[in-house]
């Protein structure tokens, strides 16, 4: 599977568990969500476990 980035303000479109591609935090987001702030300036979500 390609790799789904989000940055804050940008609709989710695949939901899942996300994580903070610098420090790998992780938050679940739900398909129709926006993404939250950045948990790290400049560095995007990355999707790491899609919603089945």
């Amino acid at each position: 599977m390609a790799e789904v980035f989000g940055t804050q303000g940008e609709p989710v479109t695949l939901g899942g568990e996300y994580e903070c591609s610098e420090c790998g935090f992780r938050r679940h987001l739900a398909a129709g969500d926006s993404f939250p702030a950045d948990h790290h300036p400049e560095k995007p979500w990355t999707l790491y476990l899609a919603d089945s």
